[in-house]
């Protein structure tokens, strides 16, 4: 088996080979300057920070969420409480007219009305 040598290559082999070691090692053509570096760096900030945002917003829209379910419960829950207080003015009315009491109450024969 030969190895062909390149030019990118031969800078990086080792003469003494030792057991376990990589014989070749990959060397890039393409070299990025300190413009490449700075750009690429501030792309990944840049997607770093617009990731963070989209939590950031979903966050929210759940808390929007769950004012609106708060708000509604408590809307319910007095709408309920009016229900209940009419419920019990409806059963005082129909209790106290069919009471024996109420039965026995007869009508006034004179009404007279105080005028100031």
């Amino acid at each position: 088996m030969s190895y062909t040598r390149t030019v990118q290559f031969n800078s990086r082999r080792q003469t003494n080979w030792q057991r376990n070691q990589n014989t070749v090692a990959f060397a890039s053509a393409v070299k990025l300057g300190p413009i490449s570096h700075t750009v690429l760096v501030a792309l990944m900030i840049a997607v770093l920070g617009l990731i963070y945002l989209t939590q950031a917003t979903r966050v929210s829209g759940y808390d929007y969420a769950a004012s609106e379910v708060a708000s509604k419960i408590s809307s319910l829950t007095e709408q309920k409480n009016d229900l209940e207080v009419e419920n019990a003015r409806l059963t005082a009315l129909q209790s106290v007219k069919s009471s024996s009491v109420a039965k026995a109450m007869t009508t006034p024969s004179d009404v007279q009305h105080v005028n100031e």
